[in-house]
């Protein structure tokens, strides 16, 4: 067990101790604020204070974990163990950095608190993030900061112990459209004909008109494939079904279709289902308490995953808002451009909300990769995207925790632009396999 000693218990402090200590890794520990205590115990034991306590290990803490009302856009960088670190201070037998505040600092995502997304262009993006500029987002960083510290403890009380957790795979499929052709109706479907006809697509009009009138199957209904696929490997599912009223972002096929109201029944028997709350939303958030209870009533059954279409999120009013939902999972937590640990850590945690300063009940799931981050943004060819790919399920076995990927049936047709693709993904299920 290890004793933690603070002069005060702020709740900044105890959820980035529950991050490292509970969730990152598996340690045993217990926190006071009575140094006599802390001073006669002979157990491991570490300090954190804003000043030196203790000629025991310890770290001095840095004002964000005092100041609650404190928000840092910018914190100070520097070099340990080859790995770059935020918040350098000094402590005692401890490399001098806050693991504390760092942790905190990136879980919580606080560097977006000063963004305010207008629209889906207006992203956050990994490109405005430190973990990308400094070159630690396709790492655990928070893990890793963890065991540098863990590491250095372990050398002063070798009786001493703590795990990583186990790791685990959840394979999620975005559903933004059932079908690439069929069910679209007769004004969407003509200009799909026209938009074909002006870039000259002769293939595709051909194509559409074969799957309208039933000669050939819908390349984007593809499930049982999918489905056949992550059995081969031993996975099961997340489908997220965006179930919104159709609009310029959010240009899905009508929940109300019977075909859609079958898969999703067929699904929800061997799969979770989840929401894929609507761009439209955003504006309107009792959008998706709509669309929340049309999946409810597919499914018979209540839904408490959601992704955020568009990976659109603002810090903390969508989390505020899926919280008065009832949603306790949410898996919006990557990057639109670049695969990553966007939170740095490979399990989910609860939610900390900076405006109210709680922790909240509302479970964040870290996504590590979504398809169009690898094609769309990044423009990799198959063999740089299966390294990309690669090098991320091996940190994340490294460290356990739980790998989540994000891809669309659209990318898991092997039709069109996504011919091929197939095989990179089926690489990360084989990588994720393997013992």
């Amino acid at each position: 067990m290890l004793l933690i000693y603070t002069p005060k218990l702020t709740r900044r402090i105890e959820y980035a101790v529950e991050v490292c200590f509970k969730h990152a890794f598996k340690l045993d520990y217990v926190v006071t604020t009575d140094l006599n205590e802390f001073e006669k115990s002979a157990d491991p034991c570490i300090w954190y204070a804003p000043k030196k306590v203790s000629n025991k290990p310890g770290i001095i803490a840095d004002a964000v974990m005092i100041d609650e009302k404190l928000l840092i856009a910018s914190p100070g960088r520097t070099m340990i163990k080859d790995m770059t670190v935020l918040f350098p201070t000094e402590s005692n037998l401890l490399p001098k950095f806050d693991l504390f505040a760092a942790a905190f600092w990136h879980v919580t995502r606080m560097e977006e608190y000063g963004h305010f997304a207008k629209n889906a262009l207006n992203r956050f993006t990994s490109d405005m993030s430190i973990a990308r500029k400094t070159g630690i987002l396709q790492k655990p960083i928070v893990n890793i900061w963890t065991e540098i510290v863990l590491s250095e403890l372990k050398l002063l009380y070798p009786d001493l112990t703590f795990e990583k957790p186990a790791f685990k795979y959840i394979p999620s499929v975005d559903v933004d459209s059932v079908y690439m052709y069929k069910s679209k109706g007769l004004f969407r479907t003509l200009g799909g004909v026209v938009r074909d006809l002006l870039k000259k697509d002769f293939v595709g009009v051909k194509k559409r008109f074969k799957v309208i009138v039933g000669k050939e199957k819908d390349p984007w209904f593809c499930f049982d494939e999918i489905n056949n696929l992550h059995k081969k490997y031993n996975f099961s599912a997340y489908y997220f079904f965006l179930v919104g009223r159709f609009g310029n972002l959010d240009r899905n096929i009508s929940p109300y279709r019977k075909s859609v109201k079958n898969l999703i029944r067929e699904l929800v028997k061997d799969y979770t289902i989840g929401i894929h709350n609507s761009y439209r939303g955003n504006s309107k958030p009792k959008t998706w308490s709509k669309e929340l209870r049309i999946l409810k009533k597919i499914t018979k059954q209540d839904i408490f995953s959601s992704r955020q279409h568009y990976l659109f999120v603002r810090f903390p009013s969508t989390y505020e808002d899926l919280i008065k939902m009832g949603i306790k999972r949410d898996f919006s937590m990557v990057y639109p451009d670049m695969p990553g640990f966007r939170m740095g850590i490979t399990v989910p945690v609860p939610f900390f909300d900076l405006k109210s300063n709680t922790k909240t009940d509302l479970w964040l799931y870290p996504t590590m990769i979504m398809d169009v981050g690898l094609t769309k943004y990044q423009n990799l060819n198959y063999k740089d995207a299966e390294e990309q790919c690669i090098n991320i399920v091996n940190y994340t076995k490294q460290y356990g925790g739980i790998l989540i990927t994000l891809w669309h049936n659209e990318s898991l047709s092997n039709y069109g632009k996504w011919e091929g693709w197939i095989n990179v993904y089926e690489s990360v299920l084989k990588a994720s396999a393997e013992e």
